[in-house]
């Protein structure tokens, strides 16, 4: 039978659970906000390569790249089939096409620049 003592926990143990539970939050939120921007800024740079092949793969194709401004250009790559849908910034930027130089065309993010394909600033 029990007696009124052993029901419940007592307010140590909530302090010492609540504490603990704490810590943990202070470690590991940090490292997960990290982690998404990591993430953000590799399909950032995903995108920019499969923008930079297609604009390649219509110069290629039709010996001009496409004309219009960059927005122009990547609905004329989506419409030409060379891309499924125009690429969207994880983190809301937009990307900017130089195709002055068609043999080295470059694929700028608004936000994270230029990136390479392993998704560091270059």
């Amino acid at each position: 039978m029990k007696t009124r003592g052993d029901e419940g926990f007592t307010l140590m143990e909530m302090v010492v659970a609540v504490f603990v539970v704490s810590i943990m939050s202070a470690v590991v939120v940090p490292h997960l906000i990290g982690i998404s921007g990591q993430a953000d800024q590799v399909a950032c740079a995903q995108n920019q390569q499969a923008i930079k092949s297609a604009v390649t793969e219509y110069y290629l194709m039709n010996h001009e790249v496409p004309t219009g401004d960059s927005e122009t250009q990547l609905h004329e790559l989506v419409d030409a089939g060379l891309l499924q849908t125009v690429p969207v910034d994880p983190s809301g930027g937009e990307y900017t096409i130089d195709d002055s130089n068609p043999e080295k065309i470059t694929v700028t993010c608004s936000v994270h620049g230029e990136l390479d394909g392993g998704g560091t600033a270059g």
